[in-house]
């Protein structure tokens, strides 16, 4: 039974900023890159240990990096729920992640 994949409102604020930024060079691109990015979010429902985990947090929950082009998007599982939680969507370019960045 797949997991079900919530994305917090700080996920979506991060997405909705990186498409405006791509917008900026070309609107189609950002269209693109905004519906591949919520079909690779929403397939993390189905097997969402495939990633890794993320090496610079040791904070209470694991928490998994899914890779899209520059993107990171980084969620936890939790398996009492079934559930997916995205948290946030950030430019891999930025610097190492800390636990100020994922707090939910």
């Amino acid at each position: 039974m797949p997991f079900r994949v919530e994305i917090t409102r700080r996920a979506e604020a991060d997405a909705l900023e990186a498409a405006d930024y791509i917008a900026q060079d070309s609107r189609v691109a950002a269209a693109r890159w905004f519906a591949e990015l919520y079909a690779a979010i929403e397939s993390l429902g189905e097997m969402p240990e495939r990633h890794a985990v993320i090496p610079e947090l040791g904070l209470r929950h694991e928490y998994r990096s899914l890779h899209h082009y520059s993107h990171r998007v980084v969620y936890r599982v939790d398996h009492d729920q079934e559930a997916v939680y995205v948290v946030r969507i950030y430019h891999g370019a930025r610097r190492a992640l800390a636990e100020r960045d994922v707090r939910e």
